[in-house]
């Protein structure tokens, strides 16, 4: 098997751990790589740093686990500098949108000595002549996934791969893909250097093993931590030492108080959006007296730039406005994406004193703070419907935020007992117990069935003992009983030949139905529904029942219920029931009528953004967040694009409808505002604003004056912006519209339709 040659390396002793940081000028680092990271403020590399630069740039392969703020990416960045001068790309694998921008910002750094970083996290690809030029990509586990499966030429230049979070192997939703891409990545390029990055888990030389690297681990941090167990006004640590917390009141805003005091930054962990929003607000009256004139100012600034991070208004808006004045905010799923990176921003740039966070915050964002504070260690299991226990792990990665380098001297990480028999139990449970050990999550047979027709369809292999071959070379095929994953796999095969996305018989070969679900990145199932739904939909078929169908496919998790929704649902049902294209415990989906009703929940969110329904009332409406919405129209889209594909081949003629749908879905438009949302910087708010001043479409706009056009869109750059556009097409310059998103969202890409996470409960498991 390609690979087996380095295996041994995970044999090979790890060089001996400095006991402190080694200078630049004693170290093998280039000297321009020197003069950058000099002039970065890094004069020396940590002694985990230092250990694994020796076989970094020999081009070994390594796995460095080590704890949050150890410095792994950087030896990371000399991995892929060394490639870059050799004359070979390099792929750096993020399990994260927010995690891609951070690294590609870090890379920049390196543009002087010639470096060229790409980004791939979005829903478009980048164009190939962009990406030959590129010597660095960062991209999520879903972007290379794709790569390999279309085959890019770029991957054939390939030199390094960094797998950043690698312990996200046993995360459900990520892990199945990162494991099938690194396996994928190791065959087809055996003389590949892989550098794995992992936080401290049970089993990290298990991982090493099978990835052929070195295994180079370290319990270094660069700001010391004390973890520790609050209660009644004392901190308890590890070490037995004790602390008192000076003052009263509940524990959250006491801890955090005390910590402002002394000029830290609390950062502090709740298992719901509601708590996260309910703790934040209680905060204001902790911080607010603490601020000085300058630090108020710092704030107010931050509130100005929030105003202005959305056309439309939201209710993260909203809510954080009374919040970040006063140095304090919350950062969970129900916020967009540029209301979290003003948040964040504001945060590292120590604006904020205090930041309320759910536990997604921790998955691999560098958002440091003197004091971290876990409050809870329990979160509502949908599966269990009750409160279950967050995973040691989990934990972990909380509270290995506590230390921020270059200004704190110490990091404080801290969980809180609500009676004494929770301090030893806190202890013994999370603050002394090893993390859990990494699992393989590929044996789920929704990422088995995806997975498969993607190695099928892409020519990786051709016969059932290739396929075979291929999953004994995972994670999963190396802690499964040979005659087991056998089994797992033909059931799986057999399914996706029962289905037609593979031919009959005994070579592996996919249909072009096959062929056009994998390459639409469609879960197998979804792909049978849509089938489904185009051979039954009539020519004339109305938007809702479209959106219906692909909000009951699994690539689309429905939206929770609140209490008293459902009769509503249900009336819903009864309405449209004759004109539904998916109907409740119908194969093959068979789904359960109460998960039925919350697609009808998730159809009717994003037929109402479609009819342009305002943000802040359609949130108030159903319970959700503007980032909530926000995703399901990202995923819908997507699923939108794949169904107008797949109606090429089972009912063309409905392919201009469907497409007009995803337009107006991408958007959140009516059909009248479909030609002006093409044009770049009008969003639904804009559009409409034209729409209203008597400009209906770009052919009314080419002889518009541009004092109206301005009034219109309150903006006279952007009036410019516009006219130059509808103007230059006048002149035969071809219009440029957005393309339909060719990959799936990275977040959604391997979530089934009854998994729902903590992030889509409004609070604690409740309504």
């Amino acid at each position: 098997m390609p690979g087996h040659a380095r295996h041994a390396r995970s044999s090979v002793p790890a060089p001996a751990e400095p006991t402190a940081s080694v200078p630049l000028a004693e170290t093998e680092i280039d000297p321009e790589w020197r003069r950058i990271l000099e002039k970065d403020g890094i004069p020396s590399l940590y002694p985990p740093q230092a250990m694994a630069l020796g076989p970094v740039l020999a081009g070994e392969s390594v796995l460095l686990a080590c704890p949050t703020a150890s410095g792994k990416s950087l030896v990371a960045y000399f991995a892929l500098l060394r490639a870059a001068r050799a004359g070979r790309t390099g792929l750096y694998l993020v399990p994260l949108r927010a995690l891609a921008h951070e690294k590609s910002e870090e890379l920049e750094k390196f543009a002087e000595l010639g470096l060229k970083v790409g980004l791939s996290i979005g829903d478009f690809d980048l164009p190939a002549e962009k990406l030959e030029k590129l010597d660095v990509l960062v991209a999520t586990s879903e972007k290379a996934d794709s790569l390999l499966r279309r085959g890019s030429p770029w991957l054939d230049r390939l030199g390094v791969v960094v797998a950043d979070e690698v312990h996200l192997l046993r995360d459900p939703d990520r892990g199945p893909t990162l494991e099938v891409s690194l396996t994928r990545l190791r065959r087809a390029y055996p003389h590949l250097q892989l550098v794995a990055l992992s936080a401290t888990v049970g089993n990290s030389e298990e991982v090493a093993e099978w990835l052929g690297a070195r295994h180079i681990a370290s319990e270094f941090r660069p700001v010391p931590l004390k973890k520790g167990v609050y209660y009644d006004g004392r901190i308890t640590f590890t070490d037995l030492s004790t602390r008192e917390v000076l003052g009263a009141g509940e524990p959250v805003p006491r801890l955090v108080r005390t910590v402002v005091q002394e000029g830290g930054q609390a950062l502090v962990f709740v298992n719901s959006r509601r708590a996260s929003e309910q703790v934040a607000t209680s905060l204001v009256a902790t911080v607010r007296p603490l601020l000085t004139a300058e630090e108020r100012d710092r704030a107010r600034a931050a509130a100005a730039e929030l105003a202005t991070a959305s056309d439309e208004e939201t209710e993260g808006i909203r809510r954080l406005s009374a919040l970040l004045p006063y140095g304090v905010a919350f950062h969970n799923a129900s916020l967009t994406n540029p209301e979290r990176r003003v948040v964040e921003r504001a945060f590292r740039e120590r604006t904020l004193k205090a930041l309320v966070a759910t536990p997604t915050l921790a998955a691999g964002i560098n958002l440091p703070a003197r004091r971290v504070i876990v409050r809870d260690t329990t979160r509502y299991n949908d599966t269990l419907g009750v409160q279950a226990p967050i995973p040691a792990l989990e934990i972990h990665q909380m509270l290995g935020r506590a230390g921020r380098p270059r200004y704190d001297p110490v990091g404080e990480a801290l969980l809180i007992a609500r009676h004494p028999d929770d301090e030893d139990r806190l202890l013994d449970d999370y603050l002394s117990a090893p993390p859990e050990p990494i699992v393989s999550r590929l044996a789920a047979e929704p990422a088995l069935r995806m997975h498969v027709l993607a190695l099928v369809a892409s020519g990786a292999v051709a016969t059932e003992s290739a396929l075979e071959g291929f999953f004994a070379a995972t994670f999963y095929g190396r802690t499964l009983p040979l005659p087991e994953l056998s089994e797992k796999v033909r059931e799986v095969r057999e399914f996706l030949s029962r289905h037609e996305l593979l031919e009959p018989g005994g070579a592996l070969r996919a249909t072009r139905f096959g062929h056009l679900t994998s390459e639409l990145y469609l879960d197998p199932m979804s792909a049978i529904v849509l089938r489904a739904v185009l051979e039954r939909a009539p020519l004339g078929v109305a938007p809702f029942p479209l959106l219906a169908a692909i909000a009951a496919t699994p690539d689309l998790p429905p939206m929770f219920l609140r209490r008293g929704e459902e009769a509503d649902l249900l009336a819903r049902y009864t309405d449209e029931a004759e004109e539904l294209l998916v109907k409740p415990e119908e194969e093959p989906l068979d789904l359960d009528f109460e998960v039925f009703l919350a697609t009808l929940k998730t159809a009717t969110v994003l037929e109402s953004w479609a009819n342009e329904v305002p943000l802040v009332e359609l949130t108030d409406r159903y319970g959700i967040g503007a980032g909530d919405v926000r995703a399901k129209v990202e995923d819908a889209d997507w699923l939108l694009f794949g169904c107008g594909r797949l109606a090429s081949l089972f009912q063309r003629r409905l392919g201009r409808a469907i497409d007009d749908l995803s337009l107006r879905v991408r958007y959140g438009v009516k059909e009248e505002l479909l030609d002006l949302v093409r044009l770049r910087g009008v969003g639904r708010v804009r559009a409409r604003w034209l729409y209203r001043a008597g400009y209906p479409d770009r052919e009314s706009l080419r002889q518009a004056p541009i004092d109206r056009i301005e009034q219109a869109l309150r903006s006279r750059k952007l009036a410019e912006m516009v006219l130059s556009q509808v103007r230059r097409r006048r002149e035969g310059t071809p219009r440029t519209e957005p393309e339909p998103p060719r990959d799936p969202p990275p977040t959604n890409a391997s979530r089934r339709a009854t998994v729902r996470t903590l992030e889509e409960y409004p609070t604690d498991g409740a309504s």
